[in-house]
């Protein structure tokens, strides 16, 4: 246990089902650098973030999208398999690679408070996934409601990691009937026209 505390953790992925009947993981990756899970012997499984079990790792594919196919050591049939999904995959942050200014990684967004360009709390992000283009940031209100952020330049306008905080200004509508927040004129716009088809 206080090895554990010494050590600080990252999540580069998450099993989000088994493949077959041999024991393979579907993997999404929560990481920006393509090659991360090929150049790893090991990672470390946790449902909590605080209990580590390191498993190596035999092998590595692509599958569709930006899955990977995961093969872990001891891990050897469909119901080893079942019993991962839903676990996230994390390793030391030591073994991080340092990324590019304006990136960062998942662990550093999760748990930030999120508020607009004049200071209104929307809340805290409690979750990320990747669209392809970019990524969307699921923040929870306050009222426990949750809202889809889209990480783009011209929404996210500060991201402060010491602090714990992350700067927004949200497109019309983006915020729902939460618009107010951010300016009360936006009140009888939707916003439909800003937004397209994209």
């Amino acid at each position: 246990m206080p090895m554990q505390n010494k050590t600080e953790w990252a999540t580069i992925g998450k099993i989000v089902a088994l493949f077959g009947v041999r024991g393979e993981l579907k993997v999404l990756p929560l990481t920006d650098i393509p090659d991360r899970f090929t150049s790893l012997k090991a990672v470390h499984v946790s449902t909590d973030g605080h209990t580590f079990k390191r498993c190596i790792i035999t092998s590595v594919r692509p599958y569709k999208g930006d899955m990977l196919l995961v093969k872990l050591e001891g891990i050897t049939s469909a119901n080893d398999a079942e019993a991962l999904r839903d676990q996230s995959l994390w390793i030391p942050e030591s073994e991080l690679a340092q990324l590019p200014p304006d990136s960062y990684y998942q662990h550093d967004i999760l748990g930030l408070k999120v508020y607009t360009l004049s200071n209104q709390e929307v809340g805290q992000i409690v979750d990320l996934f990747p669209t392809g283009g970019n990524d969307v940031y699921v923040v929870r209100t306050p009222e426990r409601k949750e809202v889809m952020i889209p990480a783009i330049k011209t929404v996210v306008h500060q991201i402060d990691v010491l602090r714990g905080v992350m700067y927004i200004d949200p497109l019309p509508g983006l915020l729902d009937d939460q618009a107010v927040l951010d300016n009360s004129n936006e009140e009888d716009k939707e916003g439909q026209d800003e937004f397209g088809e994209e």
